[in-house]
């Protein structure tokens, strides 16, 4: 148990964003444990450095930053009694509530892999008893299957026996409740707290915008966060109790971020030479995996302490040496000496079966691959973000209101086709045709 002394002082950490971060005892105990500071070994945008150089912060700054924004809306979002009671949420549980939304915030990405997403494809296929499995799909872990699994067997106690946490009565399965633990089962408040954290109009996605604009040096990403944080709402209705909503005065800042995320995609997370690396680190990282003698040349499932322990030893800093000592084949050579493969043909659509026999034939001759990545459903219309009318109480969905929001989603939606420009007698005007 921790010394009361220490219970009531307050921590700052200087953010470009918000200008401080604050956390209190417990939060800077997570933020100072081994597991906690390897995010600062992570980089956010993987290899997008390659394209955009200021592109080197990290998940460290950004787990930070989600826990601010995620503290911000909620206490926006409960600072009035109407919003207490829509929640059936009395004052003497708002302070365990917020505390759980904090906890889970902060710990949000603490499964993450190796330069984040790029790795995800060296996860193993989910086994029959993930909740997740399917017979006809062959589905991965992801990077959220080992945050709970870390938070579960290497923050229960700093989560369960801090005095902060034991005064709120707080479990470990409150904190992973909130990012989408299966195994919990789900009530109506986690239920709520989760789509601030993980949905359509969350704080992840709300930092992780204005955090890759501002290290970018790009204004792609940017919208009024303030006024963002002031919308957001708790809604109610026939159909549903509660959800999370934007104030109907607010609306165009919802359309801003959602446009604001469609700019990223298309230009940033999508930009053609930030995928093609993309694409020689998931196969440098199988070389790698394979030249560590690690079973089935992935990485290991979360599913024992042992094994999440094993699994958190790999971060970029130990990527990167092996790429330094040539275990990465030639895709990590190509990382090492900024050599991707180049971008020959793009489609607007899905490539018919001719199209995809011509670029099948030209990887034939000459090496690589078609990248199918930028069809990603980034914004979902069936989880439409949610305009309430408070004097009304009437809601309605965001497309409703804005026309653009209608047809973005399903853009952008490119299929590339990359080559080795370095193949022999390389001659691509047959597949440009």
């Amino acid at each position: 148990m921790q010394q009361k002394s220490r219970i009531d002082k307050e921590y700052k950490i200087r953010d470009p964003i918000y200008g401080f971060v604050k956390l209190d005892a417990q939060e800077m105990d997570i933020v100072n444990s081994p597991y906690f500071q390897r995010l600062r070994r992570i980089k956010q945008l993987s290899l997008t450095d390659m394209v955009y150089p200021g592109a080197t912060h990290t998940r460290f700054e950004h787990s930070l930053g989600v826990m601010q924004m995620a503290s911000d809306m909620f206490d926006n979002i409960t600072r009035d009694d109407s919003s207490l009671k829509k929640l059936s949420l009395c004052r003497a549980g708002l302070d365990r509530t917020r505390k759980i939304v904090r906890l889970a915030a902060l710990l949000h990405d603490i499964g993450h892999t190796a330069f984040s997403h790029s790795g995800e494809e060296s996860m193993p296929l989910l086994t029959e008893e993930h909740p997740r499995y399917k017979s006809d799909e062959k589905r991965r872990y992801n990077h959220e299957d080992y945050s709970i699994a870390a938070i579960k067997f290497l923050f229960k106690d700093l989560i369960e026996r801090h005095l902060l946490s034991v005064s709120l009565g707080i479990r470990v399965e409150d904190v992973t409740a909130m990012l989408g633990d299966l195994s919990v089962p789900p009530t109506s408040s986690s239920v709520i707290w989760k789509v601030l954290i993980s949905g359509q109009l969350d704080a992840d996605r709300a930092d992780y915008l204005l955090r890759d604009s501002l290290h970018i040096g790009v204004n792609y990403g940017t919208f009024d966060r303030n006024r963002l944080v002031n919308c957001v709402t708790i809604g109610d209705s026939d159909e549903e109790s509660c959800f999370l909503a934007v104030e109907e005065g607010g609306w165009h800042v919802a359309e801003s971020i959602v446009i604001a995320r469609y700019q990223m995609f298309s230009q940033v997370y999508f930009h053609p030479v930030r995928r093609a690396f993309d694409y020689h680190f998931g196969e440098a990282l199988k070389e790698i995996l394979k030249n560590s003698n690690v079973e089935g040349g992935v990485f290991p499932e979360p599913a024992t302490e042992g094994s999440i322990r094993k699994y958190l030893d790999y971060d970029d800093w130990m990527i990167f040496s092996a790429l330094r000592e040539k275990k990465g084949g030639i895709h990590g050579e190509r990382i090492l000496y900024r050599k991707p493969y180049k971008c020959k043909k793009e489609w607007e659509h899905t490539p018919d079966q001719e199209e995809v026999q011509k670029a099948d034939d030209a990887i034939a001759t000459y090496g690589g691959h078609i990248d199918f990545g930028a069809e990603t459903n980034w914004y979902k219309l069936e989880k439409d973000i949610k305009i309430f009318h408070n004097k009304s109480g009437k809601s309605y969905p965001l497309s409703y209101k804005s026309r653009l929001i209608k047809v973005m989603p399903g853009l952008p939606k490119v299929t590339r086709l990359y080559i080795n420009s370095e193949g022999k007698g390389a001659n691509y005007e047959f597949i440009t045709k």
